[in-house]
């Protein structure tokens, strides 16, 4: 059984944004999902909702990931995502 701690999470979320939504550099933790760039990276509800199925079917896989889209948007930065996906992590595969 894979695990996985919350720095991995985070990383594995960083990497997940950069090839999901093209972003030129991987993004900080404190990085705003919502506001325009350069302070944030700009995206709406329906572009953060359309994560659950790489969370679930890709980065997040093999851990189990098992999130709600609606959860997703009540995240406003980076590591603020990081947590409701480690949320949706059973905590059998969490380390």
């Amino acid at each position: 059984m894979a695990t996985i701690d919350k720095t991995q999470a985070l990383l594995r979320t960083k990497v997940m944004l950069v090839r999901v939504w093209k972003l030129a550099e991987e993004p900080t933790s404190d990085k705003s999902l919502r506001a325009a760039p350069p302070t944030g990276l700009g995206k709406n509800s329906y572009q953060i909702r359309a994560l659950e199925g790489p969370i679930e079917r890709v980065d997040f896989k093999d851990v189990n990931a098992d999130v709600i889209g609606d959860d997703l948007i009540k995240a406003k930065t980076v590591g603020e995502l990081r947590d409701r996906i480690w949320d949706g992590i059973p905590p059998a595969n969490q380390s």
